[in-house]
């Protein structure tokens, strides 16, 4: 039995139907539970340490993936919701606004007399308490549901959080980067930690907005995102922001998207979209009682263990020629991000108090994938790297041939195209000669390159 069958129907449904990216349909699924259960619940890490389940996902995948509509099978849930208590909002925000004017216009009368009573030298402070209860009285602009923002502006997603709801989705299936509300990179990690943050602002008094959760997701194209990573990307790194980000650049199913002529059922979505709008429904409380306690779950002992263990692990693998030697900013974010990710998988398929064993191990796994993701997305191999692969492996062929050496002058001559430059074949035999795999002598006058005894690993 599958542990996780609702989240895991849904995805194969959409997959099967939709012939998308397996990795772009999850991250889809896993930005609307996100939405949909970071009002109402934080994790408690075996630290002792509370924090938001909130995500940050990046999907690059080319044009042609369906991204959108890939997102929209797991997002349409919320803006349905959205869409039903609007309705309600909208007959309460237009009552607000009649009861506003009335109140306005009461209001400006009682400022009258009291002009008049300081015109005329005579005590107004039968008015001037009038204004005081009258204050008491003014209309309360009604909160909104809202909680999806796209093209949104940094100072236009926090006020929204601030006056409505202080739970929102920065999202976007077709994301440029450069959105304004995704720079502000300190108020984003902010956020992501569930710290309070102070939004300045020059024409408006500033506000500091509290306890509010933000899940961002964005799908985007490889050449907007590389544009984007050449002008930004060092910042981006240097603030911490990419860390938090799970992220994932899919395989292309294009041109493996035949259809059939079965009929086509979305049973599972139907199911998955009806947990979602269960978990919204319990974030309307928050509408009603901003400052309501949120449901704090933790770890069964056995997955708190597996939680440390695997922490230390990844502490270890920072150093010099570990797995995240140069990465330390992504291996200190990998236990945040597991946590969160058990701990939504574990509510949104309805478990207890504590998040399981088996909850964590696919966190651990997924997370785990999502970093090598981040690698081969944010740190790609350098040129002499992969120039000394497909020396390598060009060198594997020709000991085939039964030779156990060759010529440097040969390899320029014949070689692989990528090194058929000095500069370029020097840099790839250093590569080689440093991990063992090669030894280079002179003989008769010719340098020569020796890959039969030294370390060769084929």
């Amino acid at each position: 039995m599958t542990p996780f069958p609702l989240l895991k129907s849904a995805v194969d449904e959409a997959e099967t139907i939709m012939k998308s990216p397996r990795e772009l349909l999850f991250f889809g699924a896993l930005t609307a539970v996100s939405i949909a259960a970071q009002g109402i619940f934080d994790v408690k890490k075996p630290t002792g340490q509370c924090a938001p389940i909130s995500l940050m996902l990046l999907v690059v995948a080319d044009s042609g993936e369906r991204k959108t509509s890939s997102g929209n099978i797991f997002l349409d849930p919320i803006r349905e919701f959205q869409r039903e208590q609007d309705i309600t909002w909208e007959y309460k925000f237009k009552k607000w606004m009649v009861e506003e004017k009335i109140w306005e216009a009461k209001n400006k009368e009682i400022f009258k007399f009291i002009a008049k009573a300081a015109r005329q030298g005579v005590p107004s402070e039968h008015w001037e308490g009038q204004a005081f209860e009258h204050e008491k009285e003014k209309p309360v602009r009604p909160r909104r549901f809202k909680v999806l923002y796209d093209d949104a502006t940094s100072e236009a997603l926090m006020w929204g959080m601030f006056q409505d709801i202080p739970v929102a989705g920065l999202v976007s299936t077709e994301g440029d980067l450069r959105n304004k509300a995704f720079n502000d990179l300190s108020k984003q990690n902010s956020l992501w930690s569930g710290d309070p943050i102070t939004v300045d602002r020059k024409i408006a008094e500033s506000f500091e907005l509290k306890d509010a959760r933000l899940t961002v997701s964005f799908m985007t194209q490889p050449a907007l995102f590389e544009c984007y990573v050449r002008a930004n990307g060092k910042v981006l790194r240097g603030s911490g922001l990419w860390a938090r980000f799970l992220v994932c650049q899919p395989i292309s199913t294009q041109g493996y998207r035949g259809i059939d002529s079965s009929t086509v059922s979305w049973e599972h979505s139907k199911e998955f979209a009806a947990r979602i709008k269960d978990l919204l429904k319990q974030s309307m409380e928050i509408l009603e009682n901003p400052g309501r306690a949120r449901q704090v779950i933790g770890f069964s002992p056995s997955a708190a263990d597996l939680w440390v263990g695997v922490f230390n692990e990844i502490e270890g693998e920072i150093r010099r020629g570990g797995r995240f030697e140069g990465a330390g900013d992504l291996a200190s974010k990998l236990a945040d991000n597991f946590s969160r990710v058990a701990a939504l998988v574990h509510i949104f398929e309805g478990g207890g108090d504590e998040i399981s064993l088996e909850a964590l191990r696919f966190a651990i796994d997924f997370c785990a994938w999502c970093s090598d993701e981040f690698y081969r997305v944010f740190m790609p191999p350098k040129e002499c790297e992969v120039n000394a692969k497909e020396l390598l492996d060009w060198f594997k062929e020709y000991r085939k041939d039964g030779f156990s050496s060759v010529r440097k002058n040969t390899i320029l001559q014949y070689g692989p195209r990528r090194v058929r430059m000095k500069e370029k074949l020097d840099a790839a035999l250093a590569e080689l000669i440093s991990a063992g795999e090669i030894s280079v002598f002179k003989r008769d006058g010719a340098w020569v390159v020796d890959f039969l005894d030294v370390g060769y690993s084929f």
